[in-house]
C-alpha cells in the first residue's frame, strides 16, 4: 500500500492483518464476526509510531500508536466494529477507512482503566490490560488525495492528542488537556440536550406557576452550560 499519509519511511509496516487473527485472539461474538465478514475487505497495519520509529519520547502508558487502513465493502459500516477492535488492542489506534477512492479518519479516544490495579513490586513495571473508550471521533469522507493527518508533537501522548484534535475538529489546545476537553465536550453535549428538553417541556406546560418554576430551572441550566463553555475556551490556546 502507498504511503498515503506521507509519514517517515521508518514508520511504515505495510502488513495485511488477516481477519482470522481477530477471531483467534479476541472474544468475537457471532454478530461481530459477521461484521468482519460482511463489511470489511481487508485490514492493513500501515504505520507504527513509536520512540524507535520516530525521534520522539514515549510514556509508560503509551508506547505505540498504530495506524490501520480498513478497506470497506460499503461506506456505512457500523462503527461498533472499530470500537471492538480498539477496546481489545493494547495500543492506541488511528483507523483510516477506505471505500471507492474515498477515505475518512476515525479515532476512539481511550484511556487505561487499570492504571493502578494490583500491587507492583519495587522496580517492576506496571502492566496495563484494559482500555475504556471515552468518545469516538470521525472526519467526513473525502477523496483519497485530500487525506491528511500530520504528525505534530515531540512525544507520543502529544502526537495522539493532536491526532484527536485534528479528527474531531477540536483544534489547537494546551498540552496535557485533551482528556479534560473530551470530558467537557461530553458534559456540554449532555447539558445542551437537557436544556433543549426542558425548554420544550416548559413551552408545552399549560399551568403558569409550573412554567415559572421550569423557567427558573432553564436559567440555571443555561448558566451552567455557559460556565462549561467558558471553561472549554480556557483550555484552548
Amino acid at each position: 500500500m502507498d504511503n498515503i499519509l506521507h509519514y517517515p519511511q521508518s514508520t511504515i509496516v505495510n502488513r495485511v492483518v488477516p481477519k482470522t487473527m481477530f477471531y483467534k485472539f479476541m472474544e468475537v461474538s457471532p454478530r461481530m464476526k459477521t461484521r468482519f465478514v460482511n463489511d470489511v475487505v481487508n485490514i492493513t497495519w500501515l504505520y507504527k509510531l513509536s520512540a524507535a520509529t520516530l525521534n520522539v519520547t514515549d510514556r509508560e502508558d503509551m508506547k505505540e500508536i498504530e495506524v490501520f487502513v480498513v478497506n470497506l465493502k460499503q461506506p456505512d459500516c457500523p462503527t461498533d466494529l472499530f470500537s471492538f477492535i480498539d477496546t481489545n488492542m493494547p495500543h492506541h489506534i488511528v483507523f483510516v477507512l477506505v471505500h471507492d477512492n474515498h477515505a475518512m479518519l476515525l479515532i476512539n479516544y481511550k484511556e487505561w482503566t487499570d492504571e493502578t490495579f494490583g500491587k507492583v513490586a519495587p522496580g517492576a513495571r506496571l502492566q496495563h490490560t484494559k482500555f475504556k473508550i471515552t468518545q469516538m471521533f470521525a472526519s467526513p469522507w473525502m477523496p483519497m488525495t485530500d487525506l491528511s493527518l500530520p504528525i505534530q508533537g515531540q512525544s507520543l501522548p502529544r502526537i495522539y492528542d493532536n491526532f484527536v484534535a485534528q479528527v474531531s475538529g477540536i483544534g489547537e489546545h494546551k498540552a496535557g488537556t485533551m482528556a479534560e476537553i473530551v470530558a467537557l465536550r461530553r458534559q456540554i453535549a449532555t447539558a445542551e440536550t437537557e436544556l433543549e428538553s426542558l425548554q420544550k417541556k416548559m413551552r408545552k406546560e399549560p399551568q403558569l406557576d409550573r412554567q415559572l418554576a421550569m423557567n427558573k430551572q432553564v436559567k440555571a441550566k443555561r448558566k451552567a452550560l455557559e460556565e462549561l463553555k467558558q471553561k472549554m475556551g480556557e483550555l484552548s490556546l
